[in-house]
This record gives C-alpha cells, sequence and structure tokens, in this order.
C-alpha cells in the first residue's frame, strides 16, 4: 500500500437526533492539488486510535484506489464497487 497522503484539516464525528454525522473542515488548496482530470476529489475517511487535540475522531487521505490500479500498483485499500460488496439487499 502507498504511503497516505493526509487531506489537511479535520474530522469529527458528531451524535445529532438523526444519527451520528460527520463534520469535515478540509483545506481547499491540498484539495485541488489531488483532483483528478474530471475535477473529482477521492477520498477516504477513517477513524482515529484516540481522539485528536481538539475533538477530532477521524482523518481524511487521498483514495488514490483507481491511480494505483491504472499505474499497475497493488489497489490502495477495499473496493467500494457495489459489486464488490456482500450487502444484505
Amino acid at each position: 500500500m502507498a504511503d497516505k497522503k493526509y487531506i489537511g484539516g479535520s474530522a469529527k464525528a458528531v451524535s445529532t437526533q438523526y444519527g451520528e454525522i460527520l463534520n469535515l473542515s478540509l483545506k481547499l488548496e491540498d484539495m485541488q492539488a489531488i483532483a483528478n482530470e474530471k475535477g473529482y476529489v477521492n477520498m477516504t475517511v477513517l477513524k482515529r486510535k484516540e481522539p485528536g487535540q481538539y475533538g477530532d475522531t477521524h482523518y481524511v487521505v487521498e483514495n488514490d484506489y483507481q491511480k494505483n490500479r491504472e499505474e499497475g500498483g497493488a489497489p490502495a485499500g477495499p473496493s467500494t464497487k457495489a459489486a464488490d460488496i456482500d450487502v444484505p439487499f
């Protein structure tokens, strides 16, 4: 697996009356640097082992699964394609 490319900012899980949500604050500069040819930024949100100094519960990295695949490298993480996920419906 390639080194993780962290996207600057923070991610914090918050409980609401509708369930848990993630609040993300990300640096535009970091996201622009990894935008693909169509202008999309592929990200993966991962849970931290322990909350950060400001209560951050998650962190964000570039999801370079497709980029690694096109370069002939090993996939960077699990597939998120519906056909590859065992879902109960």
